[in-house]
């Protein structure tokens, strides 16, 4: 996701399912994101996790 992007817009709410904690864009250590937004992470974290997996492996 472009975490530029998400500040300019300044979205009340983010939603998202699953992180990637190798190359993803991290919350705790960078605070870009406009104050005001709140974030909702794991939704359905599991299910978004193996759609990833499988469509990479797809690629391979």
């Amino acid at each position: 996701m472009c975490a530029g992007a998400l500040a300019w817009a300044q979205l009340g709410r983010l939603v998202y399912a699953a992180s990637d904690p190798k190359r993803g864009y991290s919350l705790i250590t960078d605070r870009i994101l406009h104050p005001k937004t709140e974030v909702s992470a794991g939704i359905l974290a599991t299910e978004a996790g193996k759609l990833l997996k499988d469509f990479f492996a797809s690629k391979r």
